[in-house]
């Protein structure tokens, strides 16, 4: 138990304490039981080409499952045959175009497997399938179809525990917009908002064991949450029982109350907070200019402490959701924007290199959060790596103008969740087979190592291949 925890229950058994948090401190002693259980879910913006995840290990052996081998194609999701699902060994991960940096000293590709085949058509594909990714439903007009994974994972009671934050949810974007709402969703048109600026995300973090002023402004919002709390609770007498206006308030009071609970958990965790805080904003040079790729990293870096700290166990972290993926990346390819770089790739090996490079530098922070939780041990057992599954993907598919066709993965960590070990290429038969899996059957096998059966996630409906999870997945 963390020394925040120890001071938490020190005060609840005071008299002022044993009143306010004696609900919480008979949480914490079930929470203490139940293993823990966190998911991380990245996502590229416009794709993550299935070249970008190949390694010659696995061309050796999918070769034979295809109508023609890949030879230099950069996605072949129409050639798959009906065949049983084959899992390779790959112990040569690190040798595909963007997974260098699952290798080296401290080489984690035995704790990574490649996913391919699976399909995701209902949501639309595109540029961006938006909240589909996460959802496996369609978007409209930025509405979403329904819930995606990790609001749902946010909201079960197991794997939230009493960490403050539901779900962190972080997106690289234009600075100008503070929050951007085209990857994550509550339910069907409740779009969720993730944090674009990395300071606007160090300062929701930390403010608590920040500057003098920072701390005086976090202090500050707990007045106003008293203040707000109380002014909805006297508007509730205007209203008639069961009104919808009544129902909007009390909901209005429930998320309030919510906000309140998780002040009081920051307020107790000031040593915790001390001691996985990375380096501020005005020291840290993945702050220092507008590289997207930094930006991204900030931002992983931050969430690597959100999980370590026990801030929370889900995290999304989007590089450029929902449309907002045309970057420019100055270290890769100055001057050629990303919606440029796929265009013009069809003539230009130059470009196919670039857009690999940019996957291997968003694969490269997935790798130092899994080494960093690979060295923290977990107060359960084992490391945190252990009882955390990284899932990163593409926010539409396989390719530029995707149709959903296919949206290879890449797992790293998660044994402890009952996933397989790593160091292996898993291959689903291709569309129109009767073994064809889709991308809601993986959300599916997320739900199970959450503890939830979630068989009929997703808004495919007759267009479900099969329900339920991918046992080749698991241990």
């Amino acid at each position: 138990m963390n020394n925040a925890r120890r001071r938490l229950l020190k005060f609840g058994a005071t008299g002022a304490g044993a009143a306010l948090f004696a609900p919480l401190l008979r949480h914490l002693a079930t929470a203490q039981s139940r293993p823990v259980r966190r998911f991380v879910f990245v996502l590229e913006g416009n794709c993550a080409e299935p070249r970008a995840f190949l390694s010659p290990m696995a061309r050796a052996g999918i070769d034979p499952l295809l109508r023609s081998p890949i030879a230099t194609d950069r996605w072949w999701y129409n050639r798959y045959q009906d065949r049983p699902v084959t899992s390779l060994a790959t112990a040569d991960l690190a040798s595909a175009a963007g997974l260098a940096a699952l290798g080296g000293a401290n080489s984690i590709v035995d704790r990574s497997t490649v996913v391919y085949g699976l399909s995701s058509q209902i949501t639309g594909g595109g540029h961006s399938s938006e909240h589909g990714a996460l959802s496996s439903a369609r978007t409209v007009a930025g509405r979403p179809g329904g819930i995606t994974i990790d609001a749902l994972l946010g909201k079960t009671a197991m794997v939230r525990g009493n960490t403050p934050i539901e779900v962190f949810r972080l997106a690289t974007g234009p600075l100008g917009e503070p929050v951007n709402y085209g990857l994550c969703a509550n339910g069907p048109g409740q779009p969720a908002p993730m944090v674009v600026d990395p300071r606007s995300a160090y300062e929701s973090l930390f403010s608590a064991v920040g500057t003098p002023a920072e701390r005086a402004v976090f202090a500050r919002r707990r007045r106003l949450l008293d203040f707000a709390r109380t002014d909805a609770n006297e508007a509730l007498a205007l209203f008639a029982p069961s009104s919808p206006e009544r129902a909007k308030v009390e909901a209005y009071i429930a998320a309030l109350e919510d906000a309140t609970r998780r002040h009081q958990l920051f307020m107790s965790m000031e040593a915790t907070l001390t001691r996985v805080r990375p380096p501020a904003p005005a020291m840290n040079p993945l702050y220092m200019n507008n590289d997207p790729i930094n930006q991204y990293l900030a931002h992983m870096e931050l969430a690597t402490a959100a999980l370590i700290g026990d801030l929370t166990r889900v995290v999304v972290v989007g590089h450029g959701p929902g449309g907002n993926w045309s970057f420019t990346y100055p270290t890769i390819l100055p001057g050629v924007s990303r919606h440029d770089t796929h265009h013009q790739s069809g003539s230009n090996p130059a470009y196919v290199t670039a857009i690999h490079r940019v996957t291997g530098a968003l694969v490269g922070g997935v790798a130092t959060m899994a080494r960093a939780l690979a060295a923290t041990p977990d107060p359960a057992g084992g490391t945190m790596l252990d009882s955390t599954l990284i899932v990163f993907l593409g926010d539409n598919g396989e390719q530029h103008h995707s149709t959903g066709s296919e949206f290879p993965l890449l797992l790293v960590g998660g044994q402890g969740l009952g996933f397989g070990a790593g160091g292996r290429t898993v291959v689903y038969p291709g569309l129109g087979t009767p073994r064809h899996r889709q991308l809601s059957n993986f959300w599916n096998t997320v739900g199970h190592a959450a503890g939830i059966e979630l068989d009929a996630f997703g808004g495919e409906r007759h267009f479900r291949v099969a329900p339920g999870p991918l046992s080749e997945l698991r241990a």
